[in-house]
Order: C-alpha cells, then structure tokens, then sequence
C-alpha cells in the first residue's frame, strides 16, 4: 500500500497544503510510488492555485534528504526541536529527541522546476554544509549515545544556519566516507518564485 495525505493549511499567512503523511510499505519500495504521489499533490496544488507544500522529515535521515531535495527540489528554512516529543511512540526512538526540519515545495518555482526536469540547479553562493551520516539507522541500532550526538551537532548546526538566514537547497552523499552533506546558501528568490 501506498498514499499521501493533504490538508489546506496557513503558513506564514498563505494558503498552502500541509502533506501530513506519505508512506509506502517496505515490499512496494523502490517503485518511485512516492515520487508519483508527491507529483500529483504538486499537480492538485497548481490547479487550486497553491505555491507551497510543506512537511516534515528526520534531517539525519540521507535518503530523505535525497528524495526530498534532489528529486523534488524543497529548500529547508526551519528547524524544529523534539517535533513529536521523545517516547511518545514505538514509532520513536524513545531516549533521542524528534527533531525535524520543515521542508518547503515551492511548487511552481523555478528551483523546483529545474530539478523535476532531471536538471541539476545553480545553488548561487554556497557558504556551508552540513553533515550527516549516509546510515543512521544503523547508528541507531548499535549506540544511543553516537545517536543522540548526531542529533545534537546537526541541531546546532541548522539552529545557527538557518538564524544567519541561509537555507539548506542542495544535498550531496559521499558514499566512500558513508556520509551527507546539506548544502547552504542565502536565500534568493528562486527557490520560491516562477
């Protein structure tokens, strides 16, 4: 099974679609299922004349990061710590914070545009990266502790990036060194603007 749910939603005072869940069993993955949702919550939102959907993710996860700002083209401005709250779930790790960043899909920028046609675009003036690890999974599964310091260096990370007003636009993976990296630059009207 796979899905994607939607509600209208107010961000910064706009009108704009809050992608609250997108999910795909584990049997159905790798079958681009929901890089297919993602494109028809995009279509729906053009033709009701929304510019921004929004949503969440893990930023330790890479793979994530990969689908979400390489084949989609969201930009990430906003850092929110302990999103879920900590052992609120099985569905979380109980002794680590859920901390998400919000990623923003300016659906009819031009940013978003250029990625979707399978193009890589110019990300002007990159002044930083950050740094994740290509598994947390498996950091997870073998140390807490290693973890939970992950979470808290990228925390700050972001925390002090996004305050200087620079978004991360870009992700590379550097498979050699099993890690991430989240590409930052000011912000600039092409990540939000057709």
């Amino acid at each position: 099974m796979a899905f994607g749910h939607t509600t209208i939603a107010l961000r910064d005072g706009r009108a704009s679609y809050h992608s609250h869940m997108l999910a795909v069993e584990a049997d159905l993955r790798d079958q681009n299922l929901g890089y297919k949702i993602k494109l028809a919550q995009r279509r729906h939102a053009l033709a009701a004349g929304v510019e921004l959907i929004f949503w969440t993710f893990d930023p330790l996860i890479s793979r994530n990061a990969h689908f979400n700002i390489n084949k989609l083209g969201v930009v990430l401005r906003h850092y929110e710590r302990n999103y879920y709250g900590q052992g609120v779930s099985t569905g979380f790790h109980a002794d680590v914070p859920t901390d998400r960043v919000i990623a923003e899909w300016w659906v009819s920028s031009d940013h978003v545009k250029t990625v979707l046609r399978g193009e890589t675009p110019e990300l002007p003036n990159l002044t930083a990266e950050i740094e994740i690890p290509d598994d947390i999974d498996g950091i997870r599964s073998r140390s807490t502790n290693e973890h939970l310091e992950w979470r808290m260096q990228v925390r700050e990370q972001f925390e002090t990036q996004f305050a200087a007003g620079v978004i991360a636009c870009g992700f590379s993976r550097d498979p050699a060194r099993r890690v991430g990296h989240y590409l930052l630059s000011p912000d600039h009207q092409q990540f939000h603007e057709g």
